[in-house]
């Protein structure tokens, strides 16, 4: 046990004696995801409110004068106030002219009406009623959201004209439509959280452990001091032990410091629903997360040891984790788009997906303590397995001193 600890002082010394490692390792990935959604967050809302603000430019051809004064009282909330909308008539425009305007940005939507379109809905003809065409350029944001609004606007117009042509509108109702939520707003919240977090936290937790981890052994063969470390009393199983130990450690706080990040910029990107979004958890559910990171980074950084170990150079080593890292990515955007967490005991089982599904449980409250458990006992049993091979990869003097 003593050589243990030994061995995980020495490669914890490694990391954190080294500057450059400890700003890598524990400030970047935490700092570097704040700043990436804190740019994203203000680029969006940027986007967001140029459009909202962007003056509707309109062609309209016979609009009718009711339309156009709701068009003009109704603003982008459906208050009272004023609409960002000028309307302009088409006058002398042909139809190739006004649709390369409307290309180009120079007009944002064109409605034109029949040239008896009032008279038909004052006067309804069942057998032909008028028609009304919309131009916009879907491929823009202004003119999307221009026709958004504008829509919004002819569907309480046309549903104002249908009132109107009946003599008494109460008469005609045939039942009242009262629909009612029944909801729990932790668990709706929780659903928006477990489409993202699970996903980062399992790829930023192999991101953490490839940064450091095939400097560890293949580093150390690169180096030729792999053949010191041998050569000493310290069994070899006890140096597999004790780097398996200090990468989980350092991999682990790097993951937290991804965490962090996370946590802290989720606010910037998704504005006061990620606040009230993380306010529901308590710390039980933190407690849960941080269980199941732990016995995750375990299978992780036994993975990568592994494979560390059989590279010759840090290239080859980091070359040969990278499928294994796609692999991560894909299971953690997979269960991004999971319908509703697996129930399932045997799911958990899975190594990297059951713990990408036993997180996003933790995030809409659906824990199973039994499946949690199922996750840190199959990691630890998936990490002595791994360690097993890392001892005897170590007994080999062909594998440990190739060149």
């Amino acid at each position: 046990m003593r050589n243990i600890w030994t061995m995980f002082k020495k490669e914890v010394y490694r990391v954190l004696s080294d500057a450059r490692l400890v700003v890598m390792v524990f400030i970047v990935p935490g700092l570097s995801i704040f700043v990436m959604y804190s740019l994203m967050g203000n680029i969006m809302q940027g986007q967001a409110d140029a459009v909202e603000e962007h003056e509707i430019i309109m062609i309209a051809e016979n609009l009718p004068q009711d339309l156009k004064t709701m068009l003009e009282a109704r603003d982008l909330e459906g208050n009272q106030s004023q609409l960002n909308i000028t309307i302009d008539g088409r006058e002398a425009m042909d139809d190739d002219t006004l649709e390369q305007k409307i290309l180009d940005g120079d007009i944002d939507i064109a409605l034109l009406f029949d040239e008896d379109f009032a008279e038909k809905i004052a006067n309804p003809d069942l057998h032909a009623p008028p028609s009304l065409h919309i131009l916009y350029n879907h491929g823009r944001q202004p003119s999307s959201f221009a026709y958004n609004r504008v829509n919004m606007v002819l569907m309480e117009y046309r549903e104002r004209a249908l009132i109107e042509r009946l003599e008494d509108p109460n008469h005609y109702i045939v039942f009242e439509h009262l629909p009612v939520q029944i909801a729990d707003e932790r668990v709706v919240s929780g659903q928006a959280m477990a489409m993202l977090m699970p996903m980062l936290v399992i790829i930023f937790l192999f991101a953490g452990a490839m940064s450091i981890g095939p400097d560890a052994i293949a580093g150390e063969k690169e180096r030729n001091t792999i053949a010191t470390l041998l050569i000493t009393p310290t069994k070899r199983s006890e140096i597999a032990i004790g780097k398996v130990a200090s990468l989980a450690v350092l991999s682990l706080a790097s993951a937290l410091s991804s965490f962090i990040g996370i946590l802290a910029g989720l606010q910037n990107l998704m504005g006061e629903d990620a606040s009230a979004g993380l306010s529901i958890y308590g710390l039980s559910e933190y407690v849960l997360i941080l269980l199941l990171l732990m016995s995750t980074v375990l299978f992780i950084v036994g993975l990568i040891a592994v494979v560390s170990a059989f590279a010759k150079t840090i290239k080859e080593a980091s070359m040969l984790i990278m499928p294994f890292y796609f692999v991560t990515i894909i299971v953690g955007v997979a269960s991004s788009f999971g319908a509703e967490p697996a129930t399932a005991w045997f799911v958990h089982l899975i190594p990297l997906y059951g713990a990408t599904n036993a997180l996003s449980a933790v995030f809409t409250f659906n824990v199973s303590l039994l499946n949690i458990g199922i996750v840190c006992a199959a990691s630890v049993v998936y990490t002595i397995v791994l360690v097993f091979i890392l001892n005897r990869m170590f007994q080999s003097e062909r594998i440990m001193f190739q060149k």
